[in-house]
């Protein structure tokens, strides 16, 4: 079993939903195994959520042809309900960005 720092190292290197997953099904193995404490599950939680948000981002960004880190701050703010299904995450991307137009000044 990987040391919970090896696997956090290789979770911030991640860059694709898949890997991401796999990260995850080792580590639920690691906790039903006892090798993992709470604190650690909190820790993996929050990489978790920031490194899909950000595999999320980088891809629909090249998909909508949008600023990356524009898309990065929307994704982490949508609900967590649609971050599963792609189609309807790009949709509430361009609604926001659509809504934001206008009062932000580098939106287009």
């Amino acid at each position: 079993m990987k040391t919970f720092k090896t696997l956090m190292d290789e979770m911030n290197e991640i860059d694709d939903l898949e890997e991401l997953e796999a990260a995850a099904d080792l580590f639920q193995y690691g906790i039903e195994k006892g090798y993992y404490s709470i604190r650690e599950s909190d820790e993996f939680n929050h990489v978790y959520w920031d490194v899909k948000n950000r595999c999320l981002a980088c891809k629909i960004a090249k998909k909508i042809k949008r600023n990356t880190l524009d898309v990065i701050s929307i994704v982490k703010g949508a609900p967590v309900s649609i971050k599963n299904d792609e189609e309807e995450l790009t949709n509430y991307i361009n609604g926001r960005i659509k809504a934001l137009r206008g009062k932000i000044g580098g939106l287009k």
